[in-house]
């Protein structure tokens, strides 16, 4: 078996801040996400894709990277970030196994370092998008251009904290805000598009637990750029020349 063969199970997501696995098994597949660590890579390295720096591990290993134009997302252009055409493409995917109704296209948010709002038009074609800092990086945007708002440090993953529109709290107050921010984007967003709404991301479940507009249309699925790189990997033939 060769290495290509080997890997096509176990995929990499290279972010801008963190490093996103998934790994087959029996059982299903295994995702998680963590800070970059080039030694798990090993001496079996996966199928993989980057939009943050990549290590020199993986460098020699091109044959296993997945670039934008393996992404078979029609009318994406060349300069589209992998990650972006990997969650559409997927989304698109989804959508059509699951016989969803995609007469009016789809609406893809990936909730990551930036919040990227992808359209895929009723064709399965790519169809634009927008991009905005995420949450943290917008929190964080706040601490570095001031001088009286508290360090990201003390953010708070507990809800309860931000379940008042206005909270007393100066850092409760910047997470509401933040988050009022996002989820206003994507409902502007929403009615323009008006076909499904796919979130993903490791803020997804947030945006999710928060949205008060209509879940008729909403799709909540955390990794679907790593579904679509085990996918796609699956096809590689081993020894592909880069």
């Amino acid at each position: 078996m060769t290495g290509s063969e080997r890997s096509r199970g176990r995929a990499l997501l290279i972010g801008n801040s963190r490093w996103h696995w998934a790994q087959q098994h029996d059982k299903g597949v295994r995702f998680d996400h963590g800070e970059p660590d080039p030694g798990r890579i090993g001496t079996d390295p996966p199928i993989w894709a980057a939009v943050g720096p990549v290590p020199e591990q993986l460098m020699a290993h091109q044959d296993l990277r997945i670039r934008i134009e393996d992404v078979p997302l029609p009318q994406a252009p060349p300069w589209l970030g992998v990650d972006r055409a990997l969650g559409a493409w997927m989304a698109w995917r989804c959508s059509q196994e699951r016989k969803l109704d995609c007469s009016r296209g789809l609406l893809l948010v990936d909730a990551g370092t930036v919040m990227s709002l992808t359209l895929v038009m009723a064709d399965g074609c790519f169809g634009g998008g927008q991009l905005i800092p995420g949450y943290r990086l917008q929190l964080e945007a706040m601490v570095e251009g001031t001088v009286g708002l508290q360090s990201t440090s003390e953010l708070s993953d507990d809800d309860e904290a931000i379940q008042e529109v206005f909270p007393q709290q100066t850092i409760a107050a910047m997470q509401r805000g933040v988050l009022e921010a996002m989820l206003a984007t994507i409902e502007a967003a929403q009615q323009h598009a008006k076909g499904l709404l796919w979130i993903c991301g490791g803020d997804a479940a947030l945006l999710k637990r928060h949205w008060t507009g209509s879940t008729e249309l909403l799709q909540l699925e955390g990794d679907l750029q790593l579904q679509a790189l085990l996918s796609l990997g699956a096809g590689l033939s081993s020894g592909r020349d880069r």
